[in-house]
């Protein structure tokens, strides 16, 4: 004869089981932890000492690289990534692209070589559907800039099929830069979804020319000749950043060969 007390005593087992794998597979999700995950990354990276010994003029155009996947709170009702999660996930990245670039001045209290990055508008177009719980890389780097903005594009790509030459922040991480086959995929063929946002440089209510900031931070060369080959990069991206160029072009300057920042963990 069934022990009813048994019964229900396995079935609030049962329950509890599944709650918490429906809390564990939807952690990233869940109430605060965009909170959690944004401290986390904003305290390792005013922690950590790489872009004191390594950062340089070589690291103004490179990538910061990250992955995640998507569960399936943050899928929409054609069971796939809903378009609004797209910018929590920019958010993170672009806090440790943004901190390992710009924490030699960043201070939000005004001071003279003090200033902070306000985001001033971003944008995203969408071009290939992200599953559930699939797996996607987002890389994020500097475009261009003009007296006032700085363009910075972010673009979601299929995993695992670029791998940098090397991180710059992290020269004792390996990289499988050599594995076969990256030279024959074509990158606007990954690319799942790519943004455009600006920044502005703030001290106190003064705005900070870009240029200026990225000086103070010692990513423009001194030397002529290299100061001149950024001025033509950054003029030719200019109407890429500011979207007149139209949307293929953002797509198209996906850029993964060569050399990245580093390699970001996800908390999730």
């Amino acid at each position: 004869m069934l022990d009813l007390s048994d019964w229900e005593l396995g079935s609030f087992l049962n329950l509890k089981t599944l709650a918490a794998a429906f809390v564990l597979a939807n952690i990233k999700s869940l109430h605060f932890m965009w909170f959690a995950r944004f401290l986390r990354a904003f305290v390792r990276r005013l922690t950590d000492s790489a872009p004191n010994k390594h950062l340089s003029p070589r690291c103004l155009f490179l990538p910061a690289v990250s992955a995640t996947r998507s569960p399936a709170l943050e899928c929409d009702y054609n069971l796939h990534k809903s378009n609004s999660t797209y910018f929590t996930d920019m958010d993170m990245s672009r806090g440790n692209f943004s901190l390992v670039l710009f924490s030699k001045a960043f201070n939000p209290l005004p001071g003279p070589t003090h200033f902070t990055m306000v985001l001033g508008g971003t944008t995203c177009t969408w071009r290939k559907e992200i599953k559930p719980y699939a797996r996607y890389e987002i890389w994020t780097r500097i475009l261009s800039w003009d007296e006032k903005w700085l363009y910075v594009v972010t673009h979601f790509v299929k995993p695992g099929v670029f791998h940098p030459d090397e991180y710059v922040m992290q020269p004792h991480k390996t990289t499988r830069a050599g594995k076969r086959g990256k030279e024959d995929v074509d990158a606007t063929k990954t690319v799942y979804a790519s943004s455009v946002a600006r920044y502005v440089f703030k001290n106190n209510r003064k705005t900070i020319p870009p240029a200026e900031a990225l000086g103070e931070c010692g990513l423009l060369p001194e030397d002529d000749l290299s100061m001149a080959e950024v001025e033509k990069r950054r003029a030719h991206d200019l109407a890429v950043g500011k979207l007149e160029a139209g949307w293929d072009a953002v797509h198209a300057c996906f850029q993964p060969k060569g050399a990245a920042l580093g390699w970001y963990h996800s908390v999730y």
